[in-house]
């Protein structure tokens, strides 16, 4: 794995050109970027299993602005086996991370009836048992936060 702190240029093939000149950003690439990716997220006290993506090619963080990005080969779709819940992670997956917080989360849905876009999840600082997951129409539900573990689905 390469880890680097970096300032994005428009010659960086990756979603750093995109964001504002001279904001120094952490960048993991690699194979382990995952790891990158659970790790930030369980610093800010979201489950470790939330995010079960393969093939993670690059993970960055904007620790100023809390924007967060993970690259994958391809999109993956996960099955939730304690709630029953399948969820596709696209390719891209991006979100501000807050602590207990994703919100203006990309690349994420879930299977209800049809596929509903994800935007925000969040774990709240007083009822940690719990998950909260808002989709793009301002609808959610609540499912206990063990179900997001890692190694939840092998139990």
């Amino acid at each position: 794995m390469s880890t680097v702190d970096v300032e994005p240029t428009p010659a960086r093939p990756s979603i750093l050109a995109q964001l504002p000149e001279g904001v120094v950003t952490h960048v993991a690439t690699g194979p382990e970027s995952l790891q990158h990716a659970v790790d930030l997220i369980s610093e800010f006290g979201l489950p470790d299993g939330l995010l079960p993506l393969k093939d993670v090619v690059e993970c960055g963080f904007n620790r100023e602005t809390g924007y967060v990005w993970i690259t994958q080969k391809k999109a993956i779709v996960h099955q939730f086996k304690q709630i029953g819940k399948q969820v596709s992670y696209g390719d891209k997956v991006t979100a501000y991370l807050e602590k207990g917080r994703l919100k203006k989360l990309t690349g994420v849905k879930a299977k209800e009836m049809l596929w509903v876009s994800i935007v925000e999840i969040t774990v709240e600082e007083a009822d940690k048992n719990n998950i909260f997951f808002k989709s793009f129409s301002g609808l959610g539900k609540t499912f206990p936060t063990k179900a997001f573990l890692r190694g939840a689905d092998t139990k």
